[in-house]
């Protein structure tokens, strides 16, 4: 069995023009939208992480509004993002942040909708 992971655009996405994206949940589900690509696309067209990672999820909610998922983004710029799908399991997202701003890495959190 393979998952979403080698499923370029799907598990996860780099563009070193525009971005790159990673996403984690279920991946039956997530490999059919190809996530990851779709935010770093539209990272490229002038979108900010938080809400090309939020395009991206919403696109699978729309289709399948229970699914557990959630995806990180970072342009180009070092700015950064992350969306989740609301689950019973999932309420918000908790992801690591490590750049040359600070000596150690930060936990964040987004909140799902």
């Amino acid at each position: 069995r393979v998952g979403d992971s080698p499923i370029i655009g799907a598990g996860a996405y780099a563009d070193s023009s525009a971005g790159a994206a990673a996403a984690t949940g279920d991946g039956d589900i997530m490999m059919r939208f190809l996530p990851s690509y779709l935010a770093v696309e539209l990272m490229r067209a002038g979108a900010d992480p938080s809400a090309a990672c939020k395009s991206a999820i919403s696109r699978i909610k729309r289709f399948y509004p229970d699914f557990f998922g959630a995806i990180i983004c970072t342009n180009t710029t070092g700015h950064y993002g992350a969306a989740c799908n609301k689950a019973p399991s999932l309420t918000q997202f908790h992801y690591m942040v490590s750049n040359s701003e600070s000596d150690t890495p930060v936990m964040k959190s987004a909140d799902c909708f």
